[in-house]
């Protein structure tokens, strides 16, 4: 399986709380914002990209892709940011991924591709922790989103522990999975 029938969403509703709020995505890193970084590596490897967001319609309306807000304002989490695109997708298969993560390999949906015809969603391992907020899913298995939140739980860890899941090593590119959380990590 090639990238063909992939949608990517890329997640930029976070409070942003390491950030003192702002919105990370915009945030300048190596002379563009975080998300550009994002979509850049990304992009390449889907067929249609969708971006989630919680604020600041006006910088995402800006993009040439399809934006769409979370359905519950205030940071409710990724799983709501991902059920709010839900609706939008149009493929079999999803990618999701962080506006954080400016070293994403641009190889990684086909590393993990050829394992979602046996499992429900496929995440990378990092040499230290499986990345809970990068997977390839079958948009099918995203339905199963909604009635885990109204459990009152909102963790994405939580929730791809109740799926099929596969994990890929990707221990050796332990640096592309780094998120830019501080002020610091920005200079």
């Amino acid at each position: 399986m090639g990238t063909n029938n992939i949608t990517g969403i890329i997640l930029a509703g976070g409070a942003s709380r390491r950030m003192n709020g702002k919105d990370k995505a915009w945030l300048p890193y190596k002379g563009k914002p975080l998300i550009k970084h994002v979509i850049e590596r990304i992009e390449p490897q889907v067929d249609e990209l969708i971006l989630s967001y919680s604020q600041y319609p006006e910088k995402y309306q800006s993009l040439p892709y399809a934006c769409y807000r979370d359905y519950k304002l205030g940071s409710q989490g990724p799983l709501t940011g991902i059920l709010s695109c839900c609706r939008y997708i149009s493929t079999p298969l999803v990618f999701v991924v962080p506006c954080d993560m400016p070293f994403i390999p641009i190889n990684m949906i086909q590393r993990l591709s050829p394992h979602i015809k046996e499992h429900e969603v496929v995440i990378p391992y990092d040499g230290v922790r499986e990345q809970y907020l990068v997977f390839l899913s079958k948009v099918k298995t995203l339905n199963s989103i909604h009635q885990y939140l109204k459990s009152g739980t909102k963790s994405v860890k939580g929730w791809l522990s109740q799926q099929s899941k596969y994990v890929v090593d990707c221990s050796k590119e332990m640096r592309s999975f780094e998120n830019i959380n501080t002020p610091p990590q920005l200079s």
